[in-house]
């Protein structure tokens, strides 16, 4: 996984700071890279850290089939989505002023809420509604006319009557009903190409959280190559990722305001680019937690810097397999739980404390 590193160490080592008013957090990011994983030499799942294979699958399965609520990945124990989904829902409802990010309040009736949906029986509630987001842009997008337009069979239907076409592509950007979903969806932009033999899949990313969601977004990816070049007879080659506003999260007070500090930035940068081997980052971490301020209680481990600096001192293993379990057509596999359509063989990743806090 040397290419998601490659990554990680250029956003610390020469990324800008900025605060996010979405999240409300400050980040660390860049403006664009490019990575490429080979499909042949094993499946992308990153080693240095835990990515149960499940939770990356279930997500990927949820896009696919279009849906828009969180109510059947909560079901399923996945729970990614939940505060985005909260989020909209105190919007919706009037109540986001009196119940501010980071907040005391915004923890406890949060918990209430995840509860609730447990509880939901009706899955099309609006209580658990992102609204028009991601898949649901893929399977249900309309024409001038207000007809559904499919693009997820147009395109498994477009490889198969013509491969060489350059039109393989699953756009989630609707600007017509961005103001309606819980967040713009950030793989936005999925072309798919055909060579000879070969299927290759070029994704482009708006915004990445790079140390929670891109190993998700590799792993989801490069399963959606393996999927679809099963449905259409190729061979899976490349994913190819293009991440622009690639972005670390630094938390937010007090932790964040020893980056708000143009002189910590800097030394903490020069240390970075200083490290020469794998135990160099375990002692920049050290280095960053002395002085950094403490996190403020609720607010733990949504500085994602620490993680990242473990995680850099970690040396990959070898790549796992994917392999499918039984010949399921397209369509009817993304309805089935991801671990009995196909299965990960041969993980065997780092496994430490890598549970960060996701920016909602």
């Amino acid at each position: 996984m040397d290419q998601y590193h490659a990554l990680l160490k250029e956003i610390l080592g020469r990324g800008d700071v900025q605060y996010e008013p979405r999240t409300q957090e400050y980040i660390i990011g860049i403006s664009g890279s490019q990575s490429v994983y080979d499909l042949r030499k094993g499946f992308p799942l990153i080693t240095t850290k835990n990515v149960p294979p499940r939770l990356p699958f279930e997500e990927l399965f949820w896009k696919l089939r279009g849906e828009r609520s969180v109510k059947s990945l909560v079901d399923r124990n996945v729970n990614i989505w939940t505060a985005n989904a909260f989020d909209r829902y105190l919007k919706r409802r009037g109540l986001y002023k009196g119940v501010p990010k980071h907040s005391a309040i915004w923890n406890e009736k949060f918990k209430i809420y995840s509860e609730y949906l447990k509880d939901l029986e009706d899955p099309n509630s609006d209580k658990g509604d992102l609204g028009p987001v991601y898949g649901y842009n893929w399977r249900y997008d309309q024409d001038s006319d207000g007809n559904r337009i499919d693009q997820l069979v147009n395109l498994i239907n477009g490889i198969k009557k013509s491969p060489g076409s350059r039109y393989h592509i699953l756009s989630s950007w609707n600007v017509s009903r961005l103001k309606d979903g819980a967040i713009g969806p950030c793989p936005f932009w999925h072309q798919f190409t055909v060579w000879g033999e070969n299927i290759d899949l070029h994704m482009i990313q708006r915004s990445n959280d790079s140390f929670l969601g891109v190993p998700f977004n590799i792993a989801e990816d490069s399963a959606l190559t393996h999927l679809v070049a099963k449905e259409t007879g190729y061979k899976p080659r490349f994913f190819i990722h293009t991440p622009i506003n690639a972005h670390i999260y630094l938390g937010v007070k007090p932790r964040s305001e020893f980056w708000m500090d143009s002189k910590n930035v800097k030394e903490f940068q020069r240390k970075f680019n200083k490290i020469k081997g794998k135990k160099g980052y375990l002692k920049l971490k050290k280095w960053y937690l002395r002085f950094a301020p403490e996190e403020s209680k609720g607010n733990e481990k949504k500085d994602h810097v620490p993680f990242i600096l473990e995680q850099l001192s970690k040396e990959p293993r070898d790549l796992p397999t994917l392999e499918f379990k039984q010949d399921i057509p397209f369509f009817e596999a993304i309805e089935r739980p991801p671990l009995d359509v196909f299965e990960v063989k041969g993980y065997n990743p780092h496994n430490w404390a890598s549970k960060a806090e996701m920016a909602a």
